[in-house]
């Protein structure tokens, strides 16, 4: 018995000692995980949600990883998440391959197929990213992509604020937008509003457009570019130069302000503000507009112009102006209403001019209440009360028409009410009047020959050697045909039954001077000066012009100075 219970005894000591260590051993166990250094420990299970305690409301919170490694000392409080990782801050999520989380800072290192997730709205990609949790940046690097359902943006280098919504970035950046590209040095993109802000190198491209610029406004809603610096457009059909304004990658209308440019195949517009329509070829100018046909070297100015390229119409009106340009005179035309038709059949191009026309050239100038020129066979037609001056020579009808020979006047058809007046050295005036009058000019434009036909009657002075008049001829005939040298009448022959009568020079009287209507009116002549005086609006910005008007100019359209003016209007297009 006594054994027995000495050996109860003993076991009974041996398990309290046991379980005195198992205690000992719980309790150092507890010590060294609150007191340790840099334990490293492998996640239980990598299924299971790995939260962290939050610093703040703010703070970024650990979803996942498949392991996790717990850095702290006195000055660091920090987790080394591997592979899997997924992070979330309100509605902003983060994954990546490797990340390194700041608890203190609250900010994010990752690295290997970093995506940020903003509200299911913005998502951005990269190799690598720097989060700040606090201030809710992020510096995103690598093969950087921002996708907003919009848009897709890529660069190597994306800053985004969270709060502000807004992207930037410098390191050239590109966008896909739908049907265009959009390429730029340096960038902002604002998610909420869909506006970029691009800068340097800025390009636009598209299956039928290219656009060049320095500074880019743009909206991925409306596909409208907003220009805030010189900029050129190229199309298949057309180039535009432009400073400031707005041109929508869609529909391909452009509302231009400060002088712009839209040059086609046969024609460059100008202007102060510059409405274009590019597929359907309509243009609108709004001061000191000019439109130039480069085909017929004619320019067309004035302050307001509307061209339509599909139709071939070109109208001019408030102070228009044509030059027909060529390289032995220039023809100079002003009126109300200028109207340039080109038949796209024939091809033949037509000028119609309407109200208080004036006409100039260096041996022509008339006036007129409507005008039509006929480019293809240099025709001339005056209507209503015209009346012409060539040199010396004045010649007014019912209508007049004119025929242009190498750029020269050759003839000149008077129909109804015709009347010609030449004034000699000695200061008369040689008449003929008649129904219908065709006068030839000779190679200086004056009168060589004059043909009447019906009704005629003329007055014309005999001189002598010394060019002293010896006598007044009154002949009245139905058909004459008479003819000048120097504007003196040489010979004159008469066809039918004439009544013809020889005044001596002292027997001259006012009366006798003069057939009925006679009324000498140089006074009303136009002058270059006149016919060009208020109606050149716009700037010399041709060539051709400087060359006309004798001045040293030669402006490069191209290059456009800048301007702060930026469209706010949408566009509408102008129904033809």
């Amino acid at each position: 018995m006594e054994n027995t219970s000495n050996t109860y005894s003993k076991l009974k000591a041996f398990f309290l000692i046991m379980a005195k260590l198992k205690v000992l051993i719980i309790a150092l166990a507890i010590f060294n995980i609150n007191y340790g250094f840099a334990q490293i420990r492998p996640a239980q299970s990598p299924q299971i949600p790995m939260p962290m305690q939050p610093y703040g409301q703010n703070q970024v919170s650990i979803i996942n990883t498949d392991s996790i490694v717990v850095i702290t000392d006195n000055l660091t409080d920090k987790r080394r998440l591997i592979k899997n990782v997924f992070l979330q801050q309100n509605t902003t999520s983060l994954q990546c391959d490797l990340a390194i989380v700041n608890n203190l800072t609250n900010t994010v290192e990752a690295f290997g197929h970093v995506k940020i997730i903003q509200a299911d709205t913005v998502t951005i990609t990269g190799d690598t990213a720097f989060y700040y949790g606090n201030s809710r940046q992020a510096k995103v690097t690598g093969k950087v992509t921002l996708n907003d359902n919009t848009i897709k943006l890529t660069t190597r280098k994306l800053d985004y604020d969270l709060n502000t919504h807004i992207a930037y970035y410098n390191k050239n950046g590109r966008i896909d937008d739908k049907k265009s590209i959009l390429t730029s040095r340096e960038g902002y993109y604002d998610t909420v509003s869909k506006i970029f802000m691009f800068y340097h190198n800025v390009s636009i491209v598209d299956e039928s457009s290219t656009v060049k610029t320095d500074s880019l406004r743009y909206s991925t809603l409306s596909k409208e570019a907003f220009f805030i610096a010189p900029t050129k457009i190229y199309s298949k059909t057309d180039t535009l130069l432009v400073k400031a304004g707005v041109y929508n990658t869609l529909t391909k209308i452009s509302n231009f302000y400060g002088r712009s440019v839209v040059r086609t195949e046969d024609y460059q517009l100008t202007a102060d503000t510059v409405y274009y329509d590019t597929p359907t070829e309509i243009g609108i100018l709004k001061g000191n507009a000019e439109m130039i046909s480069k085909k017929d070297s004619v320019i067309l100015t004035g302050n307001l112009g509307k061209y339509y390229g599909k139709q071939g119409l070109s109208i001019m009106c408030n102070r228009a102006l044509m030059r027909a340009i060529n390289d032995h005179d220039t023809l100079l035309l002003t009126a109300d209403t200028l109207v340039s038709y080109e038949n796209k059949i024939d091809k033949i191009r037509k000028l119609y001019a309407y109200k208080k026309v004036t006409i100039f050239r260096n041996d022509l100038q008339g006036r007129c209440d409507s005008l039509g020129y006929n480019l293809a066979d240099s025709t001339i037609s005056f209507f209503q009360k015209p009346i012409l001056w060539a040199n010396g020579s004045q010649l007014e009808a019912d209508s007049i028409t004119l025929q242009l020979v190498n750029n020269k006047v050759k003839t000149i058809y008077l129909r109804t009410k015709s009347f010609v007046i030449t004034e000699d050295s000695v200061k008369n005036y040689n008449q003929v009047k008649g129904r219908k009058i065709t006068s030839y000019m000779d190679e200086n434009s004056k009168i060589k020959r004059v043909n009447v036909e019906g009704n005629g009657e003329s007055i014309y002075y005999a001189t002598n050697e010394k060019n002293t008049v010896i006598g007044m001829n009154r002949v009245d005939c139905s058909k004459m045909n008479i003819n000048f040298v120097d504007n003196k009448v040489k010979r004159i022959a008469f066809i039918g039954n004439p009544n013809a009568s020889l005044t001596p020079p002292h027997e001259i009287t006012i009366e006798k001077k003069e057939l009925i209507g006679f009324k000498w009116r140089s006074n009303e002549k136009p002058t270059r000066e006149a016919t060009i005086l208020g109606r050149i609006t716009s700037t010399l910005s041709n060539p051709i012009i400087a060359k006309e008007t004798g001045k040293n100019i030669a402006v490069d359209n191209e290059k456009l100075p800048f301007t702060k003016k930026v469209l706010k209007k949408g566009n509408k297009r102008v129904k033809n």
